[in-house]
This record gives C-alpha cells, structure tokens and sequence, in this order.
C-alpha cells in the first residue's frame, strides 16, 4: 500500500514537470528576440516614407526628431550595424522615378551635389540625430550622418532618412575609393552602379537599402558613385 502511494506521488510530480516544461517552452517562443531581423524579412517589410522634396530646406533637415536615447542602434550576426526601423526607416525623394534616372541621379556630371544640404545644416542634424540614439557628441569622429536609402539611390535628407553609421569595417573586401569608408559605402557604390546599368530596379534597391542594407548583392563597382551617401 505504501508502495503504491509512493508509485502515484513519484507520478504526480513528473506530471507538474511536465506541465511546467511546457509552459515554459511556450513562453520562450513567444518572447521577442533582440536580435536583428533576417536580410530577407527586413528587406521584404521595408516601407520607406515619401519625404517632402528633398527633404530639407534652409532652415534644416524635415521630418520627426525622435527624442534624445529613443533609438537603438542594432548589429547583425555579422556585427554589421542598422538603424533603428522605428526612428529611420527610410525616406525616399518623390523627384527621382524609374523612369527619369538618366535625368536625375545617373546623369552625367553627377547628381548628388545637387540635392545635398549645406554642411551647416547636416552637422547640426548629426548632433541632434547623435543624440536620439544616445551617442555623446564627443563621439562625432566615430560616426558618418549616412543615409539610409543613398542620395545616389534616390534617398531624401529627410531626418527618417539619416542615422549615425559606425565608420567600421566588417567586411575585408571593399575597395580603396575615396567614396568608400566603411562597408555600407561599397554597397551603395555597388548599388549605384548597378541602377545605372539597368541590372536593377529603383524600388529594389530603395527597400533592399531601408530594410537591410546587408542583404544588398550587387556585382562590384570599378567606378566611383557620384558620392553615393
């Protein structure tokens, strides 16, 4: 009888184990991962914002200035770095189309210089937008104001359009352009080069840049890029 009873309680508590077990299975799946979306999920999701003109005028950068440490830079497996999609998800200029790019950003003599805001303007959007994703201003130096979605690429400079870009190297092959100073530079060279040749759409390379700069594949790039970013 004392046997018997030791038999259902040992049963019992492998029971509530179990039970246990499962409830926290369940509960790992469902938590929310920290880590950055797959190349294929975020170039997919990518929804850049349709910026006013070129998105800045004389009184500086348009668009939302998210509030000092609301953004979060975030690294792939790779230890590539992306913005945060909540404060730049990217933000495209409406002159620039499909169908007008040897007219606008594959014309000759170059097309970025045209659209770009003065220094004055981006330098002082650097320390604003620093700032928002909890970057020192003393930490200047390290960062490059980047656009998401390059000028080259269409991109506007649109405050949901820039972000602080570490000026590091992941990659050992990039090349020795002046244009190129970290490996999201050879892409946007690559990418470049690549619309303008006509391998690749406009729409393509503006949601595979706001969604997943990383995920871009584009065969390298021998020329310069009219200064992509």
């Amino acid at each position: 009888m004392v046997f018997a009873k030791r038999i259902i309680v040992v049963v019992i508590i492998c029971a509530v184990a179990a039970v246990a077990l499962a409830v926290g299975l369940s509960s790992l799946a469902k938590a929310p991962s920290s880590a950055a979306p797959s190349s294929s999920a975020a170039a997919s999701g990518a929804t850049p914002v349709l910026a006013a003109g070129h998105g800045w005028t004389d009184s500086g950068v348009q668009g939302p200035m998210p509030a000092e440490g609301a953004c979060h830079l975030r690294w792939t497996a790779s230890h590539e770095p992306l913005p945060d999609p909540a404060c730049t998800p990217g933000a495209i200029d409406s002159a620039v189309a499909q169908g007008n790019l040897g007219q606008t950003v594959c014309r000759k003599g170059g097309y970025t210089s045209s659209v770009r805001p003065p220094v004055g303007i981006t330098n002082k959007a650097k320390t604003q937008i620093m700032a928002a994703y909890g970057i020192p201003a003393s930490d200047a130096s390290k960062y490059e104001l980047d656009h998401l979605i390059p000028l080259a690429d269409g991109g506007a400079s649109d405050i949901r359009n820039l972000w602080p870009e570490p000026n590091v190297f992941a990659s050992a092959q990039h090349s020795n352009s002046a244009f190129v100073h970290n490996d999201k530079d050879q892409v946007e060279q690559d990418a470049f080069a690549a619309l303008c040749s006509g391998s690749v759409s406009l729409d393509s390379v503006q949601k595979t840049m706001a969604g997943d700069w990383t995920s871009g594949r584009y065969a390298s790039a021998s020329g310069g890029d009219d200064g992509a970013n």
